[in-house]
């Protein structure tokens, strides 16, 4: 499969230079955002986020822990970690029920409305997300995204304090007809560079769901499109031996580059609870454009910004 030439590119996001302009004088962050598909090569995102980070604050006298050092070394080796020490079943048990009681969007069928997971209204749709406010009042969940080893992880990844952006929660249903969305393969142009952290909030086996994600290919421009991609191209391209496939009970949770190519695959048999937070150099338009709740005592104000004031 050849590269995508320049004007390709450019369509993916830029219509035009006017648009651009536009959308970028609506909303700053999609400045970077609406580059980035232009500049698929890993090193030169990896030089443009160094000069980003080089304006970002760090933490004083900085000492990460043994634990973020190694998360640390397996995102930047292989571009996704081992799943990291369980939650425990209480925390996750207190999350899952707050959830099970709000209810969920399809943003691909906006008609449908608000639904209970538990009873999304058609088949035509895959997943149902959460708000951002139901998540971020759910129990314990700004604790697992303030996590000190993850935000020290973050930092050594960025060279800056990261930004905790793009957060997310949502059902996938099971029994679908065909995968969709974030169910094929496909790389995230969301960030100069950053990871993205992912909690299984409901048991995941090979049936419910799993994360796949290509060992490596975070570190590759091969197959630089934002566009989703076959299975078969994707293995073609880095070799089915680099396909991890992350399973695991309720409370088990990682971290991955999605820079690198990935999927959720669609659940055959159980329904699958996946709550995710992104830790990047730079704001996405993936978050609301103002902070919509108030920072607990005890966050970092800068890593909190995008949606604590």
């Amino acid at each position: 499969m050849t590269e995508p030439g320049f004007p390709e590119r450019l369509r993916t996001r830029i219509p035009s230079l006017a648009d651009f302009l536009k959308r970028a004088s609506m909303d700053r962050r999609r400045f970077v955002y609406d580059l980035l598909p232009l500049f698929p090569a890993p090193r030169t995102r990896d030089r443009v986020a160094r000069l980003l980070a080089s304006a970002r604050p760090r933490t004083p006298v900085f000492r990460p822990s043994e634990a973020a050092r190694v998360w640390h070394q397996h995102l930047r080796t292989d571009g996704i970690t081992p799943p990291l020490p369980p939650l425990a079943p209480g925390i996750v048990a207190d999350m899952r029920a707050h959830f099970e009681g709000c209810r969920v969007r399809d943003p691909y069928r906006p008609h449908l409305g608000a639904f209970p997971p538990g009873a999304p209204p058609s088949t035509e749709s895959n997943m149902g997300y959460h708000g951002v406010e139901d998540i971020l009042s759910a129990p314990h969940v700004l604790r697992l995204f303030n996590d000190p080893r993850l935000l020290e992880a973050a930092e050594l990844y960025l060279g800056c304090k990261p930004t905790l952006d793009n957060i997310g929660c949502w059902w996938s249903f099971p029994d679908r007809s065909a995968a969709k969305g974030t169910q094929r393969y496909h790389r995230d142009f969301d960030s100069l560079r950053g990871f993205k952290v992912f909690f299984y909030l409901t048991d995941v086996d090979a049936e419910a769901g799993p994360h796949v994600f290509m060992k490596g290919s975070h570190h590759s421009p091969r197959l630089g499109t934002g566009k989703a991609l076959a299975d078969e191209t994707v293995r073609a391209a880095f070799g089915a031996g680099n396909e991890v496939t992350v399973t695991g009970p309720a409370g088990t949770w990682f971290a991955a580059d999605t820079y690198g190519w990935h999927k959720g695959l669609l659940p055959k048999r159980d329904a699958r609870l996946l709550l995710t937070a992104q830790y990047t150099v730079n704001r996405t338009p993936h978050a609301p454009q103002a902070p919509v709740m108030e920072r607990p005592a005890g966050l970092d104000p800068f890593v909190n910004r995008v949606y604590l004031r």
